[in-house]
Protein backbone atom coordinates (compact mmCIF):
# COMPACT_ATOMS: atom_id res chain seq x y z
CA UNK A 1 0.00 0.00 0.00
CA UNK A 2 1.10 3.36 -1.17
CA UNK A 3 2.01 5.68 1.66
CA UNK A 4 0.23 8.58 1.90
CA UNK A 5 -0.85 10.97 3.99
CA UNK A 6 -4.40 11.49 4.91
CA UNK A 7 -4.69 13.71 7.56
CA UNK A 8 -2.26 16.70 7.55
CA UNK A 9 -0.30 15.39 10.16
CA UNK A 10 -0.15 18.21 12.23
CA UNK A 11 -3.99 18.98 11.94
CA UNK A 12 -2.54 22.83 13.10
CA UNK A 13 -2.84 25.66 11.40
CA UNK A 14 0.39 27.94 9.87
CA UNK A 15 -0.28 30.98 11.88
CA UNK A 16 -3.31 32.27 14.39
CA UNK A 17 -5.24 34.88 14.03
CA UNK A 18 -4.19 36.14 17.79
CA UNK A 19 -1.79 38.76 16.66
CA UNK A 20 0.46 39.79 13.68
CA UNK A 21 4.51 39.25 13.36
CA UNK A 22 6.76 41.05 11.96
CA UNK A 23 11.26 39.71 12.25
CA UNK A 24 13.15 42.58 11.41
CA UNK A 25 17.37 41.27 9.95
CA UNK A 26 19.44 44.38 9.45
CA UNK A 27 22.74 43.04 7.97
CA UNK A 28 26.05 44.58 8.06
CA UNK A 29 28.45 43.87 4.80
CA UNK A 30 25.51 42.98 2.59
CA UNK A 31 24.35 42.57 -0.83
CA UNK A 32 20.83 42.64 -1.87
CA UNK A 33 19.64 38.92 -2.66
CA UNK A 34 16.54 36.23 -1.98
CA UNK A 35 16.02 35.88 2.00
CA UNK A 36 13.35 33.06 2.67
CA UNK A 37 11.83 31.88 6.00
CA UNK A 38 11.44 27.91 6.59
CA UNK A 39 10.19 26.57 9.80
CA UNK A 40 11.62 22.83 10.78
CA UNK A 41 9.06 19.79 10.83
CA UNK A 42 10.31 16.56 12.20
CA UNK A 43 13.34 16.08 10.10
CA UNK A 44 12.68 18.45 7.45
CA UNK A 45 12.45 22.13 6.49
CA UNK A 46 9.44 23.76 4.76
CA UNK A 47 9.27 27.03 3.54
CA UNK A 48 7.08 29.44 5.05
CA UNK A 49 7.98 32.96 2.85
CA UNK A 50 9.86 32.68 -0.15
CA UNK A 51 10.84 36.48 -0.42
CA UNK A 52 11.61 38.88 1.97
CA UNK A 53 10.74 42.87 2.10
CA UNK A 54 13.91 44.62 1.94
CA UNK A 55 15.18 48.32 1.81
CA UNK A 56 18.39 48.44 1.63
CA UNK A 57 20.56 46.28 4.19
CA UNK A 58 17.48 46.20 5.98
CA UNK A 59 15.17 42.68 5.51
CA UNK A 60 12.21 41.85 7.50
CA UNK A 61 9.07 39.20 7.28
CA UNK A 62 6.16 40.28 8.15
CA UNK A 63 2.38 39.21 7.95
CA UNK A 64 -1.04 38.94 9.48
CA UNK A 65 -1.73 36.12 12.21
CA UNK A 66 1.35 34.49 14.48
CA UNK A 67 3.78 32.66 13.36
CA UNK A 68 2.95 28.90 14.96
CA UNK A 69 6.19 27.88 17.90
CA UNK A 70 9.20 26.37 17.02
CA UNK A 71 12.46 26.27 14.71
CA UNK A 72 12.70 28.63 12.21
CA UNK A 73 15.53 29.13 9.81
CA UNK A 74 16.65 32.37 7.64
CA UNK A 75 18.23 31.80 4.80
CA UNK A 76 20.28 34.24 2.47
CA UNK A 77 20.11 32.48 -0.61
CA UNK A 78 23.12 33.92 -2.89
CA UNK A 79 25.48 33.18 -0.10
CA UNK A 80 24.01 30.02 1.31
CA UNK A 81 24.23 31.63 4.58
CA UNK A 82 21.40 31.15 7.66
CA UNK A 83 20.59 30.94 11.05
CA UNK A 84 17.87 29.95 13.21
CA UNK A 85 16.10 31.26 15.26
CA UNK A 86 13.31 30.25 17.65
CA UNK A 87 9.72 31.39 17.60
CA UNK A 88 6.75 31.12 20.51
CA UNK A 89 3.61 33.53 21.53
CA UNK A 90 5.73 35.95 23.51
CA UNK A 91 8.19 36.24 20.24
CA UNK A 92 6.67 37.52 17.30
CA UNK A 93 8.35 41.52 16.76
CA UNK A 94 12.11 40.71 16.89
CA UNK A 95 14.99 42.35 15.49
CA UNK A 96 18.05 41.02 14.71
CA UNK A 97 21.40 42.59 13.83
CA UNK A 98 24.54 40.89 12.28
CA UNK A 99 27.66 41.28 10.42
CA UNK A 100 26.80 38.70 7.31
CA UNK A 101 30.59 37.48 6.99
CA UNK A 102 29.75 36.52 10.59
CA UNK A 103 26.09 36.08 11.68
CA UNK A 104 26.36 34.30 14.91
CA UNK A 105 29.24 36.05 16.45
CA UNK A 106 28.04 39.38 15.87
CA UNK A 107 24.50 38.66 16.11
CA UNK A 108 22.46 41.08 18.47
CA UNK A 109 18.86 40.99 19.76
CA UNK A 110 16.32 43.30 20.66
CA UNK A 111 12.55 42.56 21.44
CA UNK A 112 13.26 38.80 22.70
CA UNK A 113 15.51 37.78 25.51
CA UNK A 114 14.56 33.99 24.53
CA UNK A 115 16.55 34.54 21.28
CA UNK A 116 19.43 36.96 23.12
CA UNK A 117 19.99 33.55 25.10
CA UNK A 118 19.66 32.02 22.14
CA UNK A 119 22.75 33.16 20.26
CA UNK A 120 24.11 33.44 23.47
CA UNK A 121 24.08 29.69 23.90
CA UNK A 122 25.08 28.49 20.22
CA UNK A 123 28.01 31.04 20.60
CA UNK A 124 29.35 29.30 23.82
CA UNK A 125 28.41 25.68 22.31
CA UNK A 126 30.65 26.62 19.00
CA UNK A 127 33.39 27.77 21.03
CA UNK A 128 33.50 24.29 22.81
CA UNK A 129 32.74 22.20 20.12
CA UNK A 130 35.89 24.10 18.04
CA UNK A 131 38.14 23.67 21.35
CA UNK A 132 37.22 19.53 20.94
CA UNK A 133 37.77 19.23 17.11
CA UNK A 134 41.64 20.84 17.89
CA UNK A 135 41.76 18.28 20.51
CA UNK A 136 40.71 15.45 18.31
CA UNK A 137 43.13 16.61 15.69
CA UNK A 138 45.83 16.71 18.24
CA UNK A 139 45.14 13.48 19.26
CA UNK A 140 45.27 12.14 15.35
CA UNK A 141 48.53 13.67 14.98
CA UNK A 142 50.17 12.25 18.31
CA UNK A 143 49.36 8.76 17.06
CA UNK A 144 50.63 9.43 13.52
CA UNK A 145 53.02 6.99 12.18
CA UNK A 146 53.94 8.28 9.05
CA UNK A 147 57.03 8.99 7.93
CA UNK A 148 58.50 6.60 10.69
CA UNK A 149 56.98 8.84 13.43
CA UNK A 150 56.96 6.75 16.44
CA UNK A 151 53.77 7.87 18.48
CA UNK A 152 53.12 9.77 21.81
CA UNK A 153 50.34 7.32 23.01
CA UNK A 154 50.98 9.40 26.50
CA UNK A 155 50.00 12.59 24.83
CA UNK A 156 47.17 11.30 22.70
CA UNK A 157 45.86 10.40 26.38
CA UNK A 158 46.02 13.81 27.80
CA UNK A 159 44.00 15.06 24.63
CA UNK A 160 41.63 12.63 25.08
CA UNK A 161 41.22 13.71 28.44
CA UNK A 162 40.97 17.22 28.01
CA UNK A 163 38.56 16.34 25.05
CA UNK A 164 36.12 14.33 27.51
CA UNK A 165 36.22 17.42 29.63
CA UNK A 166 34.87 19.33 27.23
CA UNK A 167 31.81 16.82 26.59
CA UNK A 168 31.32 16.86 30.72
CA UNK A 169 31.39 21.15 29.94
CA UNK A 170 28.52 21.03 27.22
CA UNK A 171 26.46 19.01 29.22
CA UNK A 172 26.95 20.85 32.23
CA UNK A 173 26.28 23.73 30.47
CA UNK A 174 23.35 22.69 28.35
CA UNK A 175 21.73 21.51 31.53
CA UNK A 176 23.22 24.74 33.80
CA UNK A 177 21.29 26.74 30.57
CA UNK A 178 17.79 24.93 30.86
CA UNK A 179 17.75 25.42 34.56
CA UNK A 180 18.22 29.19 34.40
CA UNK A 181 15.18 29.16 31.87
CA UNK A 182 13.26 26.64 33.26
CA UNK A 183 9.29 27.15 31.64
CA UNK A 184 10.11 28.77 27.97
CA UNK A 185 11.08 27.09 25.06
CA UNK A 186 14.77 27.43 24.90
CA UNK A 187 14.86 25.11 27.74
CA UNK A 188 11.74 22.56 26.54
CA UNK A 189 14.00 22.53 23.40
CA UNK A 190 17.46 21.98 24.84
CA UNK A 191 15.81 19.00 27.19
CA UNK A 192 14.16 17.28 24.50
CA UNK A 193 17.24 17.35 22.55
CA UNK A 194 19.37 14.68 23.71
CA UNK A 195 15.82 12.96 25.08
CA UNK A 196 15.90 10.27 22.57
CA UNK A 197 19.57 9.39 24.13
CA UNK A 198 17.79 8.41 27.36
CA UNK A 199 16.48 5.27 28.57
CA UNK A 200 12.91 4.44 27.48
CA UNK A 201 11.65 4.86 30.63
CA UNK A 202 13.78 8.48 31.55
CA UNK A 203 12.98 9.67 28.04
CA UNK A 204 9.35 11.27 28.71
CA UNK A 205 11.16 13.25 31.41
CA UNK A 206 12.77 15.51 29.40
CA UNK A 207 9.63 15.97 26.91
CA UNK A 208 7.10 18.78 28.01
CA UNK A 209 4.26 17.70 26.06
CA UNK A 210 2.06 20.41 26.62
CA UNK A 211 5.12 22.56 24.80
CA UNK A 212 3.10 22.41 21.35
CA UNK A 213 6.48 24.07 19.91
CA UNK A 214 8.36 21.10 19.92
CA UNK A 215 6.20 19.53 17.19
CA UNK A 216 8.51 22.18 14.63
CA UNK A 217 11.73 20.98 15.98
CA UNK A 218 14.02 17.95 14.32
CA UNK A 219 13.82 16.29 18.05
CA UNK A 220 10.69 15.33 18.99
CA UNK A 221 10.40 13.00 16.01
CA UNK A 222 13.43 11.26 17.43
CA UNK A 223 11.86 10.48 20.69
CA UNK A 224 9.21 8.74 19.18
CA UNK A 225 10.64 7.22 16.44
CA UNK A 226 12.69 5.60 19.96
CA UNK A 227 9.01 4.72 21.56
CA UNK A 228 8.18 2.84 18.29
CA UNK A 229 10.95 0.77 17.87
CA UNK A 230 10.80 -0.32 21.40
CA UNK A 231 6.81 -0.84 21.11
CA UNK A 232 7.08 -3.09 17.88
CA UNK A 233 9.31 -5.59 19.98
CA UNK A 234 5.66 -6.53 21.38
CA UNK A 235 3.29 -8.65 20.53
CA UNK A 236 0.03 -6.17 19.52
CA UNK A 237 -1.48 -5.82 23.31
CA UNK A 238 1.08 -4.00 24.71
CA UNK A 239 1.74 -2.33 21.30
CA UNK A 240 -1.41 -0.75 22.17
CA UNK A 241 -0.77 0.09 25.88
CA UNK A 242 2.34 1.75 24.96
CA UNK A 243 0.76 3.80 22.40
CA UNK A 244 -2.30 4.45 24.85
CA UNK A 245 0.72 5.79 27.49
CA UNK A 246 2.24 7.99 25.03
CA UNK A 247 -1.00 9.41 23.98
CA UNK A 248 -2.43 10.26 27.43
CA UNK A 249 0.99 12.43 27.61
CA UNK A 250 0.07 14.10 24.53
CA UNK A 251 -2.72 15.35 25.60
CA UNK A 252 -1.28 18.17 27.72
CA UNK A 253 -1.82 20.53 24.85
CA UNK A 254 -3.95 19.74 22.10
CA UNK A 255 -1.98 20.55 19.25
CA UNK A 256 0.56 18.18 20.46
CA UNK A 257 -2.61 15.46 20.82
CA UNK A 258 -3.36 15.92 17.29
CA UNK A 259 0.31 15.39 16.17
CA UNK A 260 1.01 12.09 18.05
CA UNK A 261 -2.01 10.48 17.38
CA UNK A 262 -1.81 11.05 13.83
CA UNK A 263 1.58 10.75 13.61
CA UNK A 264 1.00 7.08 15.30
CA UNK A 265 -1.95 6.33 12.77
CA UNK A 266 -0.22 7.14 9.93
CA UNK A 267 2.77 4.85 11.08
CA UNK A 268 0.68 1.69 11.94
CA UNK A 269 -1.42 2.11 8.50
CA UNK A 270 1.88 1.93 6.37
CA UNK A 271 4.35 -0.63 8.73
CA UNK A 272 3.48 -3.90 8.44
CA UNK A 273 3.84 -6.71 10.59
CA UNK A 274 1.68 -9.63 12.55
CA UNK A 275 -0.78 -7.87 14.84
CA UNK A 276 -0.09 -4.16 13.56
CA UNK A 277 -3.19 -3.97 12.13
CA UNK A 278 -5.22 -4.28 15.38
CA UNK A 279 -2.91 -1.42 16.60
CA UNK A 280 -4.13 0.26 13.72
CA UNK A 281 -7.79 -0.37 14.39
CA UNK A 282 -7.35 0.21 18.21
CA UNK A 283 -6.08 4.01 17.18
CA UNK A 284 -9.02 4.77 14.88
CA UNK A 285 -11.79 3.33 17.23
CA UNK A 286 -10.27 5.15 20.37
CA UNK A 287 -9.01 8.25 19.04
CA UNK A 288 -10.54 9.33 15.41
CA UNK A 289 -13.90 8.03 14.16
CA UNK A 290 -15.86 9.75 17.04
CA UNK A 291 -13.73 12.76 17.09
CA UNK A 292 -16.37 15.63 16.34
CA UNK A 293 -13.06 17.95 15.24
CA UNK A 294 -12.07 15.50 12.24
CA UNK A 295 -13.23 16.45 8.57
CA UNK A 296 -15.45 14.23 6.93
CA UNK A 297 -13.30 13.25 3.86
CA UNK A 298 -10.36 11.47 6.64
CA UNK A 299 -13.09 9.82 8.48
CA UNK A 300 -14.30 8.47 5.45
CA UNK A 301 -10.64 7.37 4.39
CA UNK A 302 -10.22 6.20 8.25
CA UNK A 303 -13.15 4.40 8.12
CA UNK A 304 -12.46 2.38 4.98
CA UNK A 305 -8.82 1.64 6.09
CA UNK A 306 -10.01 0.67 9.30
CA UNK A 307 -12.42 -1.28 7.93
CA UNK A 308 -10.10 -3.90 5.78
CA UNK A 309 -7.93 -4.13 8.56
CA UNK A 310 -10.31 -5.64 10.87
CA UNK A 311 -11.51 -7.82 8.81
CA UNK A 312 -8.83 -10.15 9.45
CA UNK A 313 -9.50 -10.18 13.05
CA UNK A 314 -10.92 -12.56 15.23
CA UNK A 315 -14.40 -12.75 15.48
CA UNK A 316 -14.76 -10.45 12.42
CA UNK A 317 -16.73 -11.94 9.36
CA UNK A 318 -14.24 -13.06 6.73
CA UNK A 319 -14.05 -10.94 3.57
CA UNK A 320 -15.32 -13.33 0.22
CA UNK A 321 -12.44 -14.16 -2.09
CA UNK A 322 -12.90 -15.76 -5.69
CA UNK A 323 -9.44 -17.41 -6.97
CA UNK A 324 -7.97 -19.02 -9.68
CA UNK A 325 -7.57 -23.06 -9.04
CA UNK A 326 -6.65 -24.32 -12.35
CA UNK A 327 -4.84 -23.22 -15.09
CA UNK A 328 -7.66 -23.76 -17.24
CA UNK A 329 -9.27 -20.76 -16.16
CA UNK A 330 -11.81 -22.56 -13.17
CA UNK A 331 -12.29 -20.70 -10.23
CA UNK A 332 -14.08 -20.76 -6.55
CA UNK A 333 -15.29 -18.75 -4.17
CA UNK A 334 -13.32 -20.04 -1.04
CA UNK A 335 -15.68 -19.07 1.42
CA UNK A 336 -18.49 -20.40 -0.22
CA UNK A 337 -16.74 -23.69 -1.21
CA UNK A 338 -17.53 -25.87 2.07
CA UNK A 339 -20.49 -25.81 4.47
CA UNK A 340 -18.41 -26.66 7.25
CA UNK A 341 -15.17 -25.57 9.08
CA UNK A 342 -12.38 -24.00 6.78
CA UNK A 343 -8.86 -23.89 7.25
CA UNK A 344 -7.13 -21.35 4.58
CA UNK A 345 -3.85 -21.41 4.71
CA UNK A 346 -1.60 -18.74 2.86
CA UNK A 347 1.97 -19.97 1.87
CA UNK A 348 4.53 -18.87 -0.41
CA UNK A 349 7.09 -20.94 -2.44
CA UNK A 350 10.25 -21.41 -1.36
CA UNK A 351 9.75 -20.81 2.27
CA UNK A 352 10.45 -23.56 4.78
CA UNK A 353 8.06 -22.69 7.15
CA UNK A 354 5.61 -22.93 5.20
CA UNK A 355 6.50 -26.54 4.09
CA UNK A 356 6.74 -27.74 7.53
CA UNK A 357 2.78 -26.21 8.21
CA UNK A 358 1.86 -27.85 4.89
CA UNK A 359 3.74 -31.20 6.03
CA UNK A 360 1.83 -31.35 9.42
CA UNK A 361 -1.25 -30.90 7.65
CA UNK A 362 -0.93 -33.71 5.24
CA UNK A 363 -0.21 -36.15 8.25
CA UNK A 364 -4.00 -35.14 9.65
CA UNK A 365 -5.64 -34.39 6.59
CA UNK A 366 -7.61 -37.17 6.75
CA UNK A 367 -8.61 -36.54 10.61
CA UNK A 368 -9.87 -33.27 9.39
CA UNK A 369 -11.89 -33.88 6.35
CA UNK A 370 -13.46 -36.69 9.09
CA UNK A 371 -14.34 -33.68 11.45
CA UNK A 372 -16.22 -31.69 8.33
CA UNK A 373 -13.00 -29.43 7.96
CA UNK A 374 -11.91 -28.51 4.82
CA UNK A 375 -8.42 -27.05 4.02
CA UNK A 376 -8.24 -24.40 1.15
CA UNK A 377 -4.33 -22.83 0.21
CA UNK A 378 -3.38 -19.96 -0.91
CA UNK A 379 -0.27 -19.04 -2.79
CA UNK A 380 1.03 -16.18 -1.67
CA UNK A 381 3.89 -15.53 -4.97
CA UNK A 382 3.28 -13.30 -7.98
CA UNK A 383 1.46 -15.65 -10.23
CA UNK A 384 1.34 -16.92 -14.15
CA UNK A 385 0.31 -19.55 -15.40
CA UNK A 386 3.65 -21.59 -15.29
CA UNK A 387 3.91 -20.80 -11.55
CA UNK A 388 0.21 -22.34 -11.33
CA UNK A 389 1.06 -25.50 -13.59
CA UNK A 390 4.30 -25.97 -11.56
CA UNK A 391 2.77 -25.76 -8.03
CA UNK A 392 -0.08 -28.34 -8.94
CA UNK A 393 2.68 -30.36 -9.75
CA UNK A 394 5.46 -29.95 -7.05
CA UNK A 395 3.11 -29.84 -4.42
CA UNK A 396 0.07 -32.18 -5.15
CA UNK A 397 -1.90 -31.08 -2.46
CA UNK A 398 -4.80 -33.08 -1.20
CA UNK A 399 -6.52 -30.12 -0.98
CA UNK A 400 -7.56 -27.42 -3.06
CA UNK A 401 -4.70 -25.05 -4.07
CA UNK A 402 -5.80 -21.34 -4.99
CA UNK A 403 -4.24 -18.42 -6.28
CA UNK A 404 -4.83 -14.69 -7.59
CA UNK A 405 -3.64 -14.64 -11.23
CA UNK A 406 -4.00 -11.20 -11.73
CA UNK A 407 -2.72 -10.21 -8.80
CA UNK A 408 -5.21 -6.83 -8.27
CA UNK A 409 -8.40 -8.44 -8.06
CA UNK A 410 -9.28 -9.85 -5.19
CA UNK A 411 -7.09 -7.39 -2.65
CA UNK A 412 -7.08 -10.93 -0.48
CA UNK A 413 -3.20 -9.63 1.24
CA UNK A 414 -5.18 -6.69 2.66
CA UNK A 415 -8.15 -7.68 3.73
CA UNK A 416 -6.19 -11.08 5.43
CA UNK A 417 -3.80 -8.86 6.35
CA UNK A 418 -1.13 -11.72 4.50
CA UNK A 419 2.22 -10.12 5.66
CA UNK A 420 4.56 -12.87 6.14
CA UNK A 421 3.85 -16.56 5.55
CA UNK A 422 2.69 -18.96 6.90
CA UNK A 423 -0.66 -18.05 7.97
CA UNK A 424 -4.13 -20.12 8.77
CA UNK A 425 -7.44 -18.86 9.08
CA UNK A 426 -9.56 -21.19 10.78
CA UNK A 427 -13.23 -19.81 9.54
CA UNK A 428 -16.58 -21.02 11.10
CA UNK A 429 -20.15 -22.29 9.30
CA UNK A 430 -21.53 -18.84 9.81
CA UNK A 431 -18.21 -17.17 7.37
CA UNK A 432 -16.72 -15.97 11.12
CA UNK A 433 -12.95 -15.80 11.67
CA UNK A 434 -12.93 -17.97 14.66
CA UNK A 435 -9.02 -17.82 15.28
CA UNK A 436 -5.47 -16.97 13.66
CA UNK A 437 -2.75 -19.61 13.67
CA UNK A 438 0.58 -17.92 12.81
CA UNK A 439 3.74 -19.66 12.01
CA UNK A 440 3.97 -23.19 11.37
CA UNK A 441 3.87 -24.36 15.37
CA UNK A 442 0.55 -22.99 15.77
CA UNK A 443 -1.06 -24.45 12.78
CA UNK A 444 0.53 -27.57 13.84
CA UNK A 445 -0.83 -27.73 16.79
CA UNK A 446 -4.31 -26.56 15.94
CA UNK A 447 -4.41 -29.33 12.98
CA UNK A 448 -3.68 -32.06 15.42
CA UNK A 449 -6.10 -30.70 17.86
CA UNK A 450 -8.86 -30.22 15.32
CA UNK A 451 -8.56 -33.44 13.74
CA UNK A 452 -9.01 -35.89 16.90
Amino acid sequence: MKKILWILTLMLPLMSSAQDFKLTMKFSHYKPQKVRLTHFYEDKQYLDIDSAHQNGNTVWFEGQGELYPGIYSIILNDSGTSFEILVDHDNQFMTFKADVNDIQQTMKVSGSELNSRFFDYQRTMTDFNRKRANLDTLRKHALDTTGGRRPDSAKAEEYKAQADRIVEYIQDFTQKTIKDNKGNFLADMLDCMDAYEQPLEKMYEHINFAQKGLIRTPFLIKAIYKHISRAIEYNKYQTIVESDKLITMAKADDDMYRYVTSFLLNFYRTFFKTGINEVFVHLADQYFLNDPELNEESRRMIQQQRDIFASSMVGSLAHPIRMRKTVEGDSIDVLDSHNGTIFLLFWSNGCGHCDAAEKALMEVYDGLVKNNIRVISVNNDKHSFETLRANTVKKAFPWTDVCDVTEANTLYREYYYVVSTPLMYIIDTNKRIVQKCIGEDEIEETARRMSE
